[in-house]
């Protein structure tokens, strides 16, 4: 019997069958060609799902009960571990385990610390100078308890600063389990309700009814604006408007600088949001930079990327990622301006140590990768449908 006979969709010659059976399998494989588990889940998910029907009596599919069984067995594992793949690309299950660790003293109560938390396909940053803690984003909602492990490993009682991007699940998920077990002083935020889309809505104004619940003080972000940071400051420099078709755009993007070293962190942000900085006449030039959006093409425009001209570019995103980041537009952008590269992905969680002249990172920098990827993004895809158009306020 041919293996096509065991394929759902095509066990029976109804052509409407086929023609959706194609159609799925052909998006399938494109939209997940990124990641393997997420092609073996729905590659073997309809074997497992039509196979248990058949066991079950309810609906006829293979020849026989054995046929059946063997069948949901094998593609109940491949489901299996493929969901544990799934699981592992966005939470970065195996997030400390050995890699190519560089020995250097991080034990510093003068030097500027910088910790970019290896939590998947989410961000997370610590950074710490001369004593007092900023720290930018949560994670997802997992991600909050070994936030708090990791801050508390580093003797960190409490937070001068919690920065709060914008309300994605990867961004402010683990940070009610945060503000709720470590005492904050401010938290920056954006406005009561910029937000159109009603679930993003509502996680800002959870959040936002909670640190008053807490009494910490609340900062709106205004462009320009400098906080003080131990001997260093970080200033404001997005978001510049509102009405944003994106919800990424509004991603408040900070540059902390430390004597001659300076950092930018973009969050999310886009490339519309990227423009607005530029145009607005901020210096964006930065030693290293957080490269926005997990290394998304719908960030980190050949422009932005050109103006800011880091030394060292840090990218926090999931193994084998779901979304296929970073994608190889920004990583040749990288490339191009000399940027030493570091992911969480194949480093875990990258510190980087300044003394204010020298940066110093506790792993070895990533070679860029060679093998290029043969197909289009789907981001850019969705760019050339949607355009980057922006809502009017």
């Amino acid at each position: 019997m041919l293996f096509i006979n065991f394929v759902p969709g095509f066990r029976s010659s109804t052509l409407w069958k086929g023609i959706i059976a194609i159609f799925y399998y052909i998006v399938s494989i494109y939209y997940f060609i990124h990641t393997w588990a997420m092609l073996l889940f729905l590659l073997s998910a309809p074997f497992m799902f039509f196979s248990f029907l058949d066991l079950l009596g309810i609906y006829r599919v293979w020849s026989s009960a054995i046929v059946s069984r063997n069948i949901f067995v094998v593609s109940s594992i491949s489901v299996l571990i493929s969901a544990i793949g799934v699981f592992h690309s966005f939470f970065n299950i195996k997030a400390l385990r050995k890699r190519n660790k560089k020995n250097i003293n991080l034990i510093s109560h003068k030097d500027l610390l910088i910790h970019f938390l290896s939590i998947g396909q989410a961000d997370s940053i610590l950074i710490q100078q001369s004593n007092k803690n900023l720290l930018i984003d949560g994670g997802y909602w997992m991600s909050g308890k070994p936030i708090l492990r990791y801050l508390k490993k580093h003797s960190i009682e409490k937070l001068d600063y919690l920065i709060v991007t914008h309300p994605h699940n990867d961004h402010i998920g683990g940070l009610p389990r945060i503000i709720k077990n470590i005492p904050i002083k401010n938290i920056i935020i954006n406005n009561e309700n910029p937000y159109e889309i009603k679930r993003n809505y509502r996680k800002h104004k959870e959040l936002l009814e909670l640190a008053k619940s807490k009494n910490i003080n609340l900062i709106h972000p205004i462009p320009g604006d400098t906080y003080n940071l131990g001997e260093g400051n970080f200033t404001i420099l997005a978001p510049n408007s509102s009405g944003y078709n994106r919800i990424n755009d509004y991603s408040i993007v900070i540059k902390y600088v430390y004597k001659n070293n300076s950092f930018l962190f973009t969050g999310d942000a886009e490339e519309y949001s990227e423009m607005e900085i530029l145009e607005s006449g901020k210096n964006v030039k930065a030693d290293l930079l957080k490269v926005g959006h997990h290394g998304s093409c719908t960030s980190s425009s050949e422009r932005f990327i050109n103006a800011v001209s880091p030394k060292y570019a840090v990218i926090s995103v999931g193994w084998y990622s779901f979304y296929g980041q970073p994608d190889r537009c920004v990583l040749d952008r990288l490339y191009n301006i000399g940027a030493k590269l570091y992911r969480t992905d194949k480093l875990g969680t990258i510190i980087v140590k300044s003394n204010g002249e020298d940066i110093q990172f506790n792993k070895e920098a990533l070679d860029y990768p060679k093998t290029k990827i043969p197909y289009t993004s789907v981001r850019l895809k969705y760019r050339a449908l949607h355009g980057s158009k922006n809502i009017e306020s």
